[in-house]
């Protein structure tokens, strides 16, 4: 029987959230996820609450792009639906 590894540690330095660039790549990421989550769906015909948490990630991921701040009480315009 092999030896058992120790557990990994979380990194000691996080990593910049405010990097630009990491922020477009996490974009990119869940944009790709939540078009195969909608695939699935579609081919089981079942809503699976993961894909809201994926498009709450984006929105927040793209509020960061943008420079939105949370609750600043302003009126924005409605976001756009995801689906058709």
């Amino acid at each position: 029987m092999e030896k058992g590894k120790s557990r990994p540690r979380c990194n000691s330095k996080p990593p910049d959230v405010n990097n630009k660039e990491l922020i477009e790549e996490l974009l990119l990421i869940e944009r790709e996820r939540l078009k195969v989550a909608v695939e699935i769906e579609k081919e089981r015909k079942i809503v699976f609450p993961e894909t809201s948490i994926i498009i709450r990630d984006i929105i927040k991921l793209n509020d960061a792009l943008n420079g939105k701040e949370k609750n600043t009480g302003k009126k924005t315009k409605p976001r756009r639906r995801p689906f058709g």
